[in-house]
């Protein structure tokens, strides 16, 4: 059928109608994930130190950091449009996740901080152990060892990640640098920190781990086995290959460093009766995962264990002074890999 003028004319204006309309929903869609469009919905409450001197982008990137804005780009918009920002103090607040710029905005004006608070930096490392953490924060900020010890051991504050019948909190506290208040106390520290490993957890797609019958308690044991394993950081996913086609093959993990946290010896030298230790841990004698993490995975040995690389292999050795590991699928090249390391001089 042939269209009239009036007919083509009609078509086109439909056309243009259809792009402007599409255009006009993803500029809404786009605003409304930044927070300049929709309502809050307040979620769990967050603890958000902003630090004396904080210009607006910076507590802009700290809330988004937190979970309590969706886009530090949708709050610098809203304190451009809406006056109050300067006036935010510095120290600790109490918010909760999944307000809107101006809401937050509102919290922070309505809100006093916690009084004249100082802060110190601490700084916990990847792969630290929960009695490690203890320590730093003691040498830091004088909060005893052992109240942290009771908070992150106990059972009473507990992660999303930890699974029933595990009190321990080891490998579910994010190992990160930060600003810690004098006013706060050990369960205060310990829930930022557990809170900050959720959020990154939450970041991660798990859908290739659950493929692999891997819940996510399973994932950060992996990841704590990774951050031990491998120093340097692309070879993470093929570590996290090896983990998974050893434990697909049910052959013992043989990882030493699973065996040095059982011992609680931090680079102990391993004897003949260490690595025949009667323990969950010894993954050289026990096949499987050991029952918990043994240190505090960081974001790449998380990704890492979401996300393995391809491969066959099933071992690893390291291959220079460097740190980087040779892989292999047969138990001959391994042993020649690894003699090939013990003629180095390191």
């Amino acid at each position: 059928m042939t269209l009239t003028a009036r007919g083509r004319a009609v078509v086109r204006l439909g056309v243009v109608l259809a792009v402007l309309g599409a255009l006009a929903l993803a500029g809404y869609l786009y605003l409304r994930s930044i927070g300049l469009y929709g309502t809050s919905r307040p979620g769990a409450p967050v603890t958000v130190v902003i630090p004396r001197g904080a210009s607006v982008e910076d507590i802009g990137r700290l809330l988004e950091a937190r979970g309590v804005v969706p886009s530090a780009l949708g709050w610098r918009i809203t304190t451009y449009v809406e006056d109050g920002a300067e006036e935010i103090q510095a120290g600790t607040y109490r918010l909760r996740r999944g307000l809107m710029p101006r809401d937050a905005l509102a919290a922070l004006l309505e809100q006093a901080p916690s009084g004249d608070v100082r802060y110190v930096d601490v700084t916990f490392p990847e792969g630290a152990w929960l009695t490690e953490f203890a320590a730093i924060l003691a040498r830091d900020t004088g909060i005893a060892k052992r109240d942290f010890m009771q908070v992150v051991t106990g059972g009473r504050l507990r992660s999303r990640y930890q699974p029933d019948g595990v009190d321990t909190l080891e490998g579910l506290l994010f190992p990160s640098t930060y600003q810690i208040g004098d006013d706060e106390d050990a369960r205060a520290v310990a829930r930022r920190l557990v809170d900050e490993f959720e959020e990154r957890m939450g970041e991660l797609d798990l859908s290739e781990a659950r493929r692999l019958g891997l819940d996510p308690y399973e994932v950060v044991i992996v990841a704590s086995m990774i951050e031990l394993e491998a120093r340097v950081p692309s070879e993470r996913p093929k570590v996290a290959r090896v983990i998974y086609n050893r434990l697909d093959q049910d052959i013992p993990l043989g990882i030493d460093a699973t065996i040095v946290y059982a011992l609680g010896r931090r680079g102990a030298t391993l004897t003949e009766s260490d690595l025949e230790m009667d323990s969950p841990y010894n993954t050289r004698e026990v096949t499987g995962l050991p029952p918990t993490p043994i240190g505090a995975p960081g974001a790449s040995a998380l990704e890492a264990a979401a996300h393995p690389a391809d491969g066959a292999w099933l071992y690893y050795v390291l291959a220079d002074c460097e740190g980087h590991h040779s892989f292999s699928v047969d138990y001959d090249d391994f042993l020649a890999d690894k003699a090939e390391y013990q003629s180095l001089e390191c």
